[in-house]
């Protein structure tokens, strides 16, 4: 039978171990803030437009740019290398067809530079017909780099903008029953709305291209 003594120590408070987090709290809070407030700083100083170059390297590979918009793309095609392929090739018909596209591209990167207003106002609907045409420019292109043993190959880059993603699955659907897209692979870069096109910086090298098929 339990005693007086040992009955009323069950009733007694027991001492708990107490530890405090105020001392965390105060350093997570001052950590915080001194965070935030690097990042005020940093949105203020920083540009406000990230730049991408009209041309796009990586090693022997070149980028053909298609920007996804929402309401079409804008296409930037690579000109600086394609003179040296031209120069390796022997048969005047294909030099005359690489002259041809080296002007009209030449002529596109000339109306970019010259357009002064909002990147969504110089897109274009995408149209099957140009698109196939496009497809069968490159594939031309990179077979007669091959057959002349010149290392230069071009792929496709999408530059995907917000809401832009029913453009871009319109391209890959004509390029999905295009014979002349299988040889060519694809790149894929997701774009923030403040990214925008530098038509005058010289190209970029060793380029960190996401997702090259």
């Amino acid at each position: 039978m339990a005693t007086r003594a040992s009955r009323y120590a069950r009733y007694l408070p027991e001492k708990k171990l107490e530890i405090s987090l105020f001392p965390f709290l105060s350093i997570f809070l001052s950590v915080m803030g001194v965070l935030s407030f690097i990042n005020i700083l940093s949105s203020i100083h920083s540009p406000q437009k990230i730049e991408m170059a009209t041309e796009l390297e990586q090693g022997y590979k070149v980028a053909f740019q298609m920007f996804s918009l929402p309401d079409g793309i804008i296409i930037v095609p690579p000109v600086s290398r394609l003179k040296d392929l031209q120069e390796a090739v022997s048969d005047q018909d294909v030099k005359d067809e690489l002259a041809s596209i080296i002007v009209q591209r030449k002529q596109f990167i000339a109306d970019i530079k010259a357009y002064k207003g909002s990147l969504d106002d110089f897109a274009v609907a995408p149209n099957v017909d140009n698109i196939k045409d496009l497809l069968k420019e490159i594939r031309f292109i990179n077979e007669e780099a091959l057959k002349h043993n010149v290392l230069y190959e071009e792929f496709i880059l999408f530059g995907i903008y917000p809401n832009g993603g029913k453009v871009y699955h319109k391209i890959r659907d004509v390029m999905g029953y295009s014979k002349d897209a299988a040889s060519i692979s694809i790149g894929l870069e997701p774009l923030d709305a403040n990214w925008t096109l530098n038509t005058d910086g010289a190209p970029i090298v060793d380029a960190d291209l996401r997702e090259v098929e």
